[in-house]
């Protein structure tokens, strides 16, 4: 019985098999035959689905794709702390390294937490120094990933603790290929960052990046030997792990197997609140827990996915839903095109079942003609979305995320669903208008036979192409219009001709009066060179670097509750060399000088409100 069983079991098989090889080469041969028809086809639905897989390459990246060898990933989350300010919620990923100590201590959901924070250091001495990405990073973050130094070791917890860990460095992979030539004989050679000479111990497997999704980084250093070194933080070494002033670093969670993320939530407020008391203790000037409500939030990993998520990434959705749209017409389009070839072909399909072809056998037959022009047209699209995915990762990836959105697993698995999808749907029309075909009738009548049944249904596909193309026209309208609208905001100051520099002194040690020699020494050896026409020294950087404090206006109870105004500083050539205007009053004249009465330039918002 069973021998019987498998025998019929591959008869059958082989009778599908057969079957489908047929209609394979009767669809290649009607293709072969009409290439106009097969060329536009596949061209159109090649537009339609190359989009559609440009833009899951994007949006994969941003919101689903973990981390290269992280672990379990479905139980790591970033911590976000959050507190009302200014009569909303505001949530920040950046902490302190004391409120990473806080809550790394007072919490039991967790069976592993880290720390985390990529910067930029000058790597190297001399002709060779560069700036590039660091990651700083504590002894527990390595246990993130499953990742493998290729030589050497990665750093310990007795490298790494307070108040500075050990000079020692991994090294990224590429790093290592592009710097050593990938040579092994590079354990115990020493590396400068920043100010101070590392000792290399490891390397890194290739692609490792860590939670980065910018550039990726050229070494990994002990996250307390950064916090620690010269230069840093605050002239009193011990401020970073004893104070709240310094939010700067990030904190990763690994939850425990049968821990929910409720649970997790709570734990970590819970702990919160209990750094949030130590931190009033300290600094009595802190907005009162009832007030200020703290709490935590346990997020995915992916900062795209927080509760900060980017304009960046709204855009890629709105623009994903866009290439949905564009998918849809091009479906319309094409079934459309099946249909009207399936009309031109009804006297043969009626002649076919007349000489006793089965319904089913000729519906296999045009779904196979079907499929094999998305599949033709998947090819095209990711030729399409490969050719243009450099100017998509430009405008939605950071610089350095790299360029395999495209060609990755998961995109060409989202490709073939696609255009698998882009198939049948296709294919449906002309399969329905076959089934209700009359083989009498078609056989005895005219061509005009049953055209006003079938023009209706060629009616409904024009009528949703139109529909799908007005939403789409409107929803361009708006976008172009909504980004006239942020190209004419008004900054306040002249974007492009203006050129920031900033200062990286490597650790040195420099009193004040030396400081602000070499600073006044590179003002003028700047505005000397030929070409620019003005310089001025700055403190901070308009819509970049932020300086902010109290306010205080009299007879205004609090001017925090009318916005969020910020502080630039800078020399009396500040204004001119911005490009700024002054509409009333004066701007900063080489008067108002360290001994003479303090003189303040305010925004003509600030001054609308006080």
């Amino acid at each position: 019985m069973r021998n019987q069983l498998l025998s019929d079991l591959r008869y059958r098989l082989l009778v599908l098999l057969q079957g489908l090889s047929q209609d394979l080469r009767y669809a290649l041969r009607n293709l072969r035959a009409n290439p106009g028809f097969t060329a536009a086809v596949v061209l159109t639905l090649g537009l339609g689905l190359g989009a559609n897989a440009a833009m899951f390459g994007i949006v994969d990246r941003l919101l689903f794709r973990p981390p290269p060898f992280l672990r379990d990933p479905g139980r790591v989350h970033r911590v976000y702390l959050a507190w009302n300010s200014r009569d909303r919620e505001r949530a920040e990923s950046s902490m302190e390294y004391t409120r990473y100590l806080d809550l790394s201590r007072w919490t039991t959901a967790f069976a592993q937490v880290a720390a985390e924070h990529y910067t930029r250091q000058a790597v190297g001495v001399g002709q060779d120094a560069r700036e590039m990405g660091v990651g700083t990073v504590s002894a527990s973050w390595f246990a993130f990933f499953d990742a493998r130094p290729v030589i050497g070791r990665f750093f310990t917890d007795r490298e790494d603790t307070v108040p500075r860990g050990a000079t020692v460095v991994v090294l990224s992979h590429w790093f290592w290929q592009s710097r050593y030539g990938g040579r092994a004989d590079v354990l115990g050679q020493s590396l400068q960052i920043g100010p101070l000479t590392y000792s290399i111990i490891g390397v890194a497997p290739r692609g490792f990046v860590g939670t980065g999704e910018g550039e990726p980084p050229a070494a990994f250093i002990p996250i307390t030997t950064y916090a620690g070194s010269p230069g840093g933080f605050s002239r009193d070494p011990s401020d970073y792990y004893t104070q709240y002033h310094w939010s700067w670093m990030e904190m990763l969670v690994r939850r425990k197997p049968r821990v929910s993320v409720a649970a997790a939530t709570a734990d970590l407020t819970h702990a919160y609140l209990r750094g949030y008391a130590a931190e009033r203790a300290l600094s009595p000037r802190v907005t009162p827990a009832e007030i200020a409500r703290p709490h935590a939030i346990t997020a995915p990993v992916l900062r795209e996915r927080g509760p900060n998520q980017s304009t960046v990434t709204q855009v890629a959705k709105w623009v994903s839903g866009v290439a949905a749209i564009v998918l849809l017409i091009a479906c319309a389009n094409v079934a459309n095109l099946l249909l009207a070839r399936a009309l031109r072909r009804r006297r043969e399909i009626a002649v076919r079942l007349a000489l006793g072809v089965g319904r089913g056998r000729l519906f296999s037959q045009l779904l196979t003609e079907s499929l094999l022009l998305a599949a033709a047209a998947g090819g095209a699209g990711l030729l399409i979305a490969h050719l243009g995915g450099a100017v998509l990762h430009t405008l939605f990836l950071p610089a350095g995320a790299g360029s395999d959105s495209v060609v990755s697993w998961r995109t060409l698995g989202f490709a073939a669903g696609a255009a698998l999808f882009a198939g049948l749907v296709t294919g449906l029309v002309p399969v329905l208008q076959a089934r209700r075909a009359d083989v009498a009738g078609a056989l005895k009548a005219g061509a005009r036979e049953g055209t006003y049944q079938r023009s209706r249904t060629r009616s409904l596909l024009l009528l949703l192409q139109g529909t799908l193309s007005v939403v789409l026209l409107v929803g361009a309208g708006l976008f172009v219009r909504s980004l006239q609208n942020v190209r004419a905001l008004r900054l306040g100051y002249d974007v492009d001709p203006v050129l920031i520099i900033y200062l990286n002194l490597r650790g040195a040690s420099l009193s004040d009066e030396e400081r602000t020699a070499l600073a006044r020494r590179l003002h003028q050896a700047a505005k000397a060179i030929p070409g620019v026409e003005d310089a001025s020294l700055g403190v901070t950087v308009p819509f970049s670097d932020f300086w902010s404090t109290e306010l205080f206006v009299p007879g205004i109870d609090s001017v925090g509750r009318l916005g969020e105004f910020f502080l630039q500083a800078g020399s009396p050539e500040y204004f001119r060399t911005l490009g700024t205007r002054i509409v009333r009053g004066r701007g900063i004249s080489s008067q108002d000088r360290r001994g003479a009465p303090g003189v303040l330039v305010v925004s003509v918002r600030l001054n609308a409100v006080s």
